[in-house]
């Protein structure tokens, strides 16, 4: 535990849903991640290099080095998800007239809680409140979606398939196109309003920066509260955990970093010899 120093005061990160902490004497600011430029053949979790104010610094993936899927790669995904559940629920109404007009069974979800986006739903949880008060949004129009086939079922029996073509059509271009505007502006906002924090260190005139999810908070952690890592916790980054700390009034563990492994992984040429 060589870079714990009593009384010093910590930055506390987040990864997904884990804390991590380096010292706040080793920090030199704290940025929203620029563009960066990958470096051939090098590790995974080495994202390259990024230009802060003329100086070139190394940029590592934390998210990788500790064995979690990447930020990007995360957003990537659910951009793909939320493409895919629009095309679903596109896919439901064109299903839904077919039903009707060949007079067959209807077979998709009419629970709203029971399709792909509403098992999805139910359960994401995200802290951006911008993207949270979006996703928001989805619930009236995508019960409503939902609520018409009963509707429409009951139009079909009666033979009165005008009514149920014109439930159908209404809304397609009511709830349906409100649905579709929701999934756009929620591509948009991971895509460009959810920036990773470039957490920029410095240790004997070398700087490196960390791309984190997150700043918490910058807080002292007494050192009878700091522990040595258990032998057997392994983790893809476990070299740079030096220990852990408690942190105060019940908030959780937080995983304090090593400086001197943070900084010899930035020596890619080394690596490669």
């Amino acid at each position: 535990m060589n870079n714990i120093i009593n009384d010093s005061p910590w930055v506390i990160f987040r990864l997904l849903e884990q804390q991590f902490a380096v010292s706040a004497n080793n920090v030199k600011e704290m940025v929203r991640m620029p563009k960066v430029v990958s470096v051939p053949k090098a590790p995974d979790y080495f994202r390259g290099v990024m230009n802060l104010r003329g100086k070139v610094i190394p940029v590592i993936d934390l998210r990788k080095k500790m064995g979690m899927p990447s930020f990007q790669d995360e957003t990537r995904d659910l951009v793909q998800l939320l493409i895919q559940r629009e095309e679903d629920h596109k896919n439901w109404i064109v299903e839904l007239k077919s039903s009707v007009s060949e007079k067959r069974e209807f077979k998709l979800a009419i629970d709203p809680h029971k399709c792909a986006f509403g098992k999805w739903y139910d359960k994401f949880s995200t802290d951006n409140r911008i993207l949270e008060n979006c996703l928001k949004k989805f619930n009236d129009p995508h019960k409503k979606i939902h609520s018409i086939a009963v509707e429409v079922k009951k139009h079909e029996e009666n033979n009165d398939f005008e009514g149920a073509f014109h439930i159908i059509e209404q809304t397609k271009a009511t709830e349906l196109a409100r649905m579709i505007e929701l999934f756009e502006e929620a591509r948009t906002l991971l895509t460009e309003n959810q920036k990773e924090i470039a957490l920029i260190l410095e240790n004997e005139g070398e700087f490196v920066g960390l791309a984190i999810d997150a700043i918490e908070t910058i807080e002292k952690l007494s050192v009878a509260d700091i522990e040595e890592v258990p032998p057997m916790i392994a983790t893809g980054g476990n070299e740079y955990i030096s220990a852990l700390g408690k942190r105060k009034e019940g908030q959780g563990l937080v995983q304090l970093l090593e400086m001197e492994h943070i900084f010899s992984d930035t020596n890619i040429q080394d690596q490669e010899t």
